[in-house]
């Protein structure tokens, strides 16, 4: 996936967000992605397509500075520039905003310990998501996370795939339900990620897994 004008590799997404939305996913990084991002040289944060109010990319950068490294650096890129300038008001000592796409820009070429984006590959065709991810794993550092998924409005129902750096195979699968808020567990069926949202028919691996 590349762009010949060197223009930002995507499209803009609806950009709807809410507090806390992505809380269930960030607690999975703060258990899992932790050791790696205590090791890290640089601790660099990338939370890509953070919409119209950058409000789940300060909570990502407060988590990580909290619980994990006092000098995590988080970038938050959008593809919007009008979002980019209304959210580069809030910046601080080890938070920016920037606008980019796929191509994950980062100051002087960085390669960022981890990426979240949630949300944004919903909009795309599937066919388009192997190509995004490849371009985004190759930004990583070595041993670096992709967490690519989705989740409702509110955050009660989240499903998100984990990639390493330079792979375009996932190697997790995670879902996450507010148990009070579903009727079944295949309730999480409309926000499975892009790689399996239409995969969920009949003769499908997801499809049996959710129909237990």
């Amino acid at each position: 996936m590349k762009s010949p004008t060197n223009k930002p590799i995507g499209d803009i997404t609806r950009g709807t967000t809410h507090p806390n939305r992505l809380r269930r996913s960030d607690r999975w990084i703060l258990h899992s992605v932790c050791p790696e991002i205590r090791a890290a040289l640089e601790p660099l944060v990338v939370d890509l397509g953070y919409g119209r109010n950058p409000v789940t990319t300060l909570e990502l950068f407060h988590r990580l500075r909290q619980h994990v490294r006092l000098d995590v650096e988080v970038v938050g890129i959008e593809i919007d520039p009008k979002r980019v300038a209304a959210a580069s008001y809030l910046s601080e000592d080890g938070l920016t905003f920037v606008r980019g796409g796929f191509e994950i820009p980062t100051s002087d070429g960085r390669q960022p310990i981890l990426i979240r984006a949630f949300n944004v590959l919903r909009q795309y065709d599937e066919a388009a998501v192997l190509d995004a991810w490849q371009t985004m794993t190759h930004r990583l550092t070595s041993g670096g996370y992709l967490v690519e998924g989705t989740s409702d409005e509110l955050g009660r129902l989240s499903s998100w795939v984990t990639l390493r750096a330079g792979s375009d195979t996932p190697e997790t699968l995670s879902l996450s339900l507010q148990v009070n808020s579903i009727e079944l567990p295949s309730d999480i069926a409309p926000r499975l990620p892009k790689c399996l949202i239409h995969r969920n028919v009949h003769g499908e691996k997801i499809h049996s897994f959710l129909k237990q």
